[in-house]
């Protein structure tokens, strides 16, 4: 994904956003002036160079093409002119947060939730115990971004697994498996920090060998078994087992809720930009490449 912006006297003003498909620069091609936006890659993009004098030959052999890119040029531009932003909402935050790369956000209406902790408990009783949400995170507008998996489109905590213990079904369930070594590889990787360590009680058994007294004996191995505590990652599941999350069910004033980020703020992204699309390959935003439009 790509941000456009340009700098104006009272600071820089988001243009738009840009993903796969979509190009850039038409606009200072096809009107002779003087290059004014930035574009900031937010993730890995692989850009297509195209030089005046291709772009220009381009032009002359495919007038439609012309045509394609002067209607879209001119409505970009109109677009800039006209644009209004709802208030409350921001897409800058809605990038910067990283909210563009989840599929299943879950969201409490600030407005509507008295605290109640409801959904943390009701979270635990489903899960031995261990809760496996935060009411505690991010804002945005009047909406508290719980700390519970987001399902991210490039899950970068399941890259670096030793063990392969943590996958993700085709539900977007994520599932720990029981060899897991509480490494805390995932929950490191995790850029939201959506994944906890537990601690666990096991029993293990340490063998030691003991000298037999009398010459040419083998030595006798002892058993003594110790308790001791290990760790293991621990992240939302979704509750897939059941109808709802449990946490969204047991909510008494409708304030929780899982939703599709892109899909649930569709209206108020559509309203800010004409550039951002609602399906993307977007991927972890943690490198920023400057191109200059």
């Amino acid at each position: 994904m790509v941000r456009v912006s340009q700098n104006m006297p009272g600071g820089e003003i988001v243009r738009g956003y840009l993903s796969r498909g979509d190009y850039f620069g038409e606009i200072g091609l096809l009107k002779g002036g003087k290059r004014s936006a930035t574009c900031v890659a937010l993730d890995a993009v692989d850009v297509v160079r195209i030089t005046a004098n291709e772009f220009n030959v381009m032009l002359e052999k495919f007038p439609d093409v012309r045509t394609q890119l002067e209607a879209m040029a001119e409505a970009r531009l109109e677009s800039d002119r006209a644009r209004t932003i709802p208030s409350g909402f921001s897409l800058s935050d809605f990038l910067d947060q990283g909210l563009f790369e989840a599929q299943n956000l879950l969201l409490i209406d600030l407005d509507n939730c008295t605290r109640c902790d409801a959904c943390v408990r009701a979270c635990a009783n489903a899960h031995d115990g261990v809760s496996r949400l935060v009411r505690d995170g991010l804002r945005y507008d009047h909406y508290l971004v719980a700390t519970a998996c987001r399902s991210c489109r490039d899950p970068l905590c399941m890259t670096q697994c030793p063990v392969g213990s943590i996958r993700r079904k085709e539900n977007l369930e994520i599932l720990i498996e029981d060899w897991c070594i509480g490494c805390g590889k995932c929950a490191e990787l995790c850029p939201y920090g959506n994944i906890n360590m537990h601690p666990i009680d096991v029993v293990k058994e340490i063998r030691t060998e003991v000298k037999s007294a009398q010459p040419g004996l083998a030595p006798k191995i002892k058993i003594e078994k110790k308790k001791t505590t290990a760790y293991k990652a621990n992240t939302c599941d979704l509750c897939t087992q059941l109808s709802t999350p449990s946490c969204v069910y047991a909510c008494p004033h409708d304030a929780a809720k899982r939703v599709d980020p892109r899909r649930f703020f569709s209206s108020v992204i559509e309203a800010q930009t004409m550039f951002f699309k609602t399906t993307t390959d977007s991927t972890a935003g943690r490198r920023k490449r400057h191109l200059t439009d």
